[in-house]
């Protein structure tokens, strides 16, 4: 199947009515749709193209043979957006996906039957960052006070802010840092979708824009190379509302739990170990995903990269509030209700927890 067959903006996946209308979205993949029963085969769809180091648990299960060492096999299946990402899951193209929440909240307030296994990250290491030159003018840099860097962001008015697309994780951190401040985000600046991290990024280098929210290690890729400075971050508290929202987590359709319970709990297990590796040993897992993932970045600030997504490598288990942080956010499709959702239906922490038991570990 051709990448091009797999585009599905956000907005006609979010606005999808009901069970059926998902499925309609879908249908485009169903006729392709190869099952992998029982077989020890996975199909794990990320929903980027592009490696991130917000994946870094399930890189290292597999660069460090655990999967392997559970008898399975990985294919990964790299698709360009969370929308196009949970459109493969309800057609049956891959048997898990890597994301955040947000797409499968929607789908779940629809109809489907879509559930949370694992988190991978307890939350995601954005961070709304400033050009060097404007920057420069506001006298900030990432290491100035909190309210520094908060005053920067207040005086941002007029200034034109990139973000992937809207509706995107980017253009939510985006908004919430504005808010946080006291800006109108859709009257006092100016949102630039522009399609992808890469585009932020060269947009801020050749100053068509004044800043955006960056995912690490971009954040920190275009530090060095262009003088962009973090003024907001996620992962260290700088955003309080944004730091409740659940991170990347590992979703499946909740017809194949009790059919493929054995591969995923496998999955769960091997997962389970990268992060026992992780958590004790760092700095160990740094250079293993070094040397197997992430050569191209930049040696001199790849530990700086590692460090500022540590933080978020803290628990297996997604919780009620980590999705309810979603809903309260208002944009999800649907708009549905915090106080009503079906939380216990779309969470499985079932494989964690026996995996924890399996292996002896107490998080």
């Amino acid at each position: 199947m051709t990448r091009s067959a797999l585009r599905m903006t956000r907005r006609r996946l979010l606005g999808a009515v009901g069970a059926g209308g998902l499925a309609a979205v879908a249908a485009p993949f169903l006729g392709g749709r190869a099952r992998a029963q029982g077989s020890g085969h996975l199909r794990v769809i990320h929903a980027s193209p592009a490696t991130l180091t917000l994946w870094s648990v399930t890189y290292l299960a597999e660069d460090m043979g655990y999967y392997a060492d559970e008898g399975l096999t990985i294919e990964r299946i790299l698709l360009n957006g969370g929308p196009v990402a949970a459109t493969a899951l309800v057609a049956g193209e891959g048997d898990l996906q890597l994301a955040t929440p947000g797409e499968a909240l929607s789908a779940v307030s629809r109809g489907q039957d879509i559930r949370i296994l694992e988190s991978y990250t307890a939350t995601d290491a954005y961070s709304l960052c400033l050009g060097q030159a404007i920057a420069a003018e506001r006298g900030v840099d990432a290491a100035s006070p909190l309210a520094a860097r908060e005053a920067a962001v207040a005086s941002l008015r007029g200034a034109s802010l990139g973000i992937t697309a809207p509706g995107s994780a980017t253009d939510l951190i985006t908004r919430m840092s504005l808010r946080q401040v006291g800006l109108n985000p859709d009257s006092d600046v100016q949102l630039v979708p522009m399609g992808s991290i890469v585009n932020v990024v060269s947009g801020i280098a050749n100053g068509a824009i004044q800043g955006g929210a960056l995912l690490s290690p971009f954040t920190e890729q275009t530090a060095r190379e262009f003088g962009a400075v973090p003024v907001l971050g996620v992962a260290v508290g700088d955003i309080p509302a944004a730091a409740r929202l659940q991170g990347q987590a590992l979703h499946t359709r909740g017809a194949e739990i009790e059919e493929r319970a054995a591969d995923f709990s496998a999955f769960i297990r091997a997962d389970l170990r990268a992060l026992k590796l992780i958590l004790e040993e760092p700095d160990a897992a740094r250079d293993t995903l070094r040397r197997t993932r992430f050569a191209a970045i930049d040696e001199a600030i790849w530990p700086a990269v590692w460090a500022g997504q540590l933080p978020t490598f803290r628990t297996p288990r997604v919780t009620e509030d980590g999705l309810r942080a979603w809903l309260e956010t208002g944009s999800i499709g649907g708009n549905p209700d915090p106080e009503t959702f079906p939380y216990a239906q779309m969470l499985h922490m079932a494989f964690v927890e026996s995996g924890l038991t399996d292996l002896g570990m107490t998080l």
